[in-house]
C-alpha cells in the first residue's frame, strides 16, 4: 500500500510547493506535488504533518567518524552504524573521510568501505545513509598547513598510490563500488595542478584545502580542474609580507566561480559574523554546508595515542590542542546557517542538499524531491529548520513514523 504524506510544504529544494503531497510506493516516491493535483485511492494510508516542512535528505561531502566509530579504524560493522546514526540525523548520502595516514591504513579502509557499500546494495532499502563514495583529504599536504594530520604521513602526491586506494574503494571516480569520489589536496605542494588534471580526467573531483600557496599555484590547480574548496576559513593562510598583499588561497575561496566552498556551520570552526559575511559574498549557489563530523575520541579513537583524546566539550572536537573536526551533523547546522546569514528556506536547504549533489554531479538523482527518485526526506519546523523526523528509502530512519496516521 501506498504510503501519503500530506499536509506539508515541500521544498525541492528551490521550488516551494504549499500544501503537498508526497507519495511513496517501494521507497520511491511515485508522485510529489499539489495535494488537489492527485486523487486519493480508496483506503490509502494517510500521515498529516499540520504544515511541517518537508525537504531532500542531506548530502554530506566530509565525515570523518561519528561517535565511537571512525572511518579510518572502522570495520564494516562500524562503518555502517556511522551510516545508520546519519540517516537519523537527516543524511541521506554522505562521503567517508579518510585524513592523512599511511598508504596500507588508507587501503585497508577503502576496503571496509567498499565492503560496507556492497552490504548496503545486498540488503536494498536499508534506513542507512548510503555510501557515495570515498573523500581522501590528504596525504598530499603543505606542512606546514598540516593541522590535526600527522606529519610524519604527509607526502608528496602519488598516481600509483591514489589508484590503490581507488581499486581497494571500487574505482576512480562517483559510481564505483563505491569509488575515490574526491581527493583534497594543498595547490602548494609539488606537481598539484598535473595531479589535479589528472584526477579530473578520472572522474575523481579535485579539492582544495590545507594551503598557503601563491595565486598563481592555486590558479594553475584552479585551472587544472580543481572544483571544492573543504572548510572554508581553516588551515588557509597567505604569504603575505609586510611589504605586500598578494592574493590569498581564501581569496579565491571567497569569490572564484570555479569554486564551490565547504563551510562548518558550528560556531567554531568558524565564528558567525564571518561565516554570513562569507555567504553573502560568495552566494548560497556555491555555499556547501559540511559537517567534518569526527568520531569522539578525535581522527583515531582506538589508536591509543596521546593525539585521539579529546581535550575540550562543546561542539568540535580538538584533539592534542589542534581542532580536528565538529560533532554536529547536517541538521544540527542549517538552523544555524539560516539564522546567522538571514537566508530564506529554499536556499538554506540548497546548501546541504543540492549544492553538494552538484559538487559530485549527481544533482539529478541526490539532493532534490521528485517523482522517481528513492524517498530520502527530512521533515523540518518551518521555521527553525529544526528536525522532526527522517524518512530514508521510504522508511522511518528513528523505525516508527513519528505523527499518527489520520
Amino acid at each position: 500500500m501506498a504510503l501519503c504524506l500530506a499536509g506539508v510544504t515541500a521544498y525541492t529544494p528551490l521550488e516551494r510547493i504549499a500544501d503537498a503531497l508526497l507519495v511513496i510506493e517501494e521507497g520511491v516516491f511515485s508522485y510529489m506535488g499539489p495535494r488537489g493535483a492527485y486523487p486519493l485511492a480508496s483506503g490509502a494510508r494517510v500521515l498529516d504533518f499540520r504544515g511541517s516542512l518537508a525537504c531532500p535528505g542531506f548530502v554530506d561531502l566530509q565525515v570523518n567518524g561519528l561517535g565511537a566509530d571512525a572511518f579510518l579504524t572502522a570495520d564494516a560493522a562500524g562503518v555502517r552504524r556511522i551510516a545508520r546514526e546519519l540517516a537519523r540525523r537527516g543524511t541521506a548520502a554522505f562521503l567517508p573521510t579518510f585524513t592523512t595516514a599511511s598508504q596500507d591504513e588508507l587501503i585497508r579502509a577503502a576496503r571496509v568501505v567498499s565492503e560496507a557499500w556492497a552490504l548496503q546494495k545486498d540488503e536494498g532499502g536499508v534506513a542507512e545513509a548510503r555510501i557515495l563514495g570515498v573523500h581522501l583529504e590528504g596525504p598530499y599536504l603543505e606542512p606546514e598547513m598540516r593541522g590535526a594530520h600527522p606529519d610524519e604521513h604527509v607526502r608528496a602526491p602519488s598516481k600509483d598510490e591514489v589508484e590503490a586506494i581507488a581499486r581497494a574503494a571500487g574505482g576512480l571516480g562517483v559510481g564505483g563500488a563505491p569509488g575515490l569520489a574526491m581527493v583534497t589536496l594543498s595547490p602548494g605542494v609539488a606537481g598539484a595542478a598535473g595531479f589535479a588534471r589528472w584526477l579530473a580526467e578520472n572522474g575523481v573531483v579535485p579539492a582544495m584545502g590545507h594551503t598557503r600557496a601563491s595565486a598563481d599555484c592555486v590558479e594553475a590547480f584552479l585551472e587544472a580542474g580543481g572544483a571544492f574548496a573543504v572548510h572554508a576559513f581553516n588551515r588557509y593562510g597567505s604569504q603575505e609580507t609586510p611589504a605586500y598583499r598578494s592574493a590569498s588561497p581564501m581569496d579565491f575561496v571567497q569569490d572564484d566561480e570555479r569554486l564551490s566552498a565547504g563551510l562548518i556551520a558550528d560556531g567554531v570552526h568558524v565564528a558567525p559574523r564571518p561565516l554570513a559575511s562569507f555567504v553573502r559574498a560568495r552566494g548560497w549557489e556555491r555555499s556547501v554546508l559540511t559537517s567534518d563530523l569526527v568520531a569522539d575520541g578525535g581522527l583515531r579513537p582506538r589508536a591509543g595515542r596521546d593525539e585521539a583524546r579529546d581535550e575540550m566539550p562543546g561542539d568540535a572536537v580538538f584533539s592534542a590542542g589542534v581542532l580536528s573536526g565538529s560533532r554536529l551533523p547536517l541538521s544540527g547546522m542549517l538552523p544555524r546557517l539560516r539564522h546567522w546569514c538571514g537566508l530564506d528556506a529554499a536556499c538554506a536547504l540548497a546548501t546541504a542538499t543540492r549544492n553538494p549533489a552538484r559538487v559530485l554531479g549527481m544533482e539529478s538523482a541526490r539532493g532534490r524531491l521528485a517523482q522517481g527518485l528513492r524517498a530520502d526526506l527530512c521533515v523540518l519546523e518551518p521555521d527553525s529548520l529544526e528536525l522532526l523526523a527522517v524518512m530514508i528509502n521510504g522508511k522511518w530512519a528513528s523505525g516508527a513514523p513519528p505523527i499518527a496516521g489520520l
